[in-house]
């Protein structure tokens, strides 16, 4: 096992007693209870990360993209519903289950 290393947080002092209040409840040190709560917050963070990549990098490349000639640089229905398709295709359940 690695060594531990010491790592200092700053935060207002009724969340700090709420941390430990909690953790004591929980039967584990504020290290060990900290220490989950970032490890499930990194993998909730991934997660998002690879449920949004492809949107992401359809974004990125039609940004990329020149404007077309001669036309408004407004939305029209068509625009709007493949946003709308994009959205629901990132919400849906399989998407999230298929990003774990």
């Amino acid at each position: 096992m690695a060594p531990k290393e010491r790592f200092s947080i700053s935060m207002d002092a009724a969340l700090r007693t709420r941390v430990k209040e909690h953790a004591d409840a929980m039967g584990i040190d504020v290290s060990s209870y900290v220490t989950a709560a970032v490890l499930r917050q990194i993998d909730e963070d991934i997660l998002v990360a690879r449920r949004f990549a492809d949107i992401d990098a359809d974004i990125a490349a039609t940004e990329a993209m020149a404007p077309p000639q001669g036309q408004d640089e407004e939305f029209d229905e068509a625009d709007m519903a493949a946003v709308r398709a994009g959205i629901a295709q990132a919400l849906a359940p399989e998407a999230r289950d298929s990003a774990a």
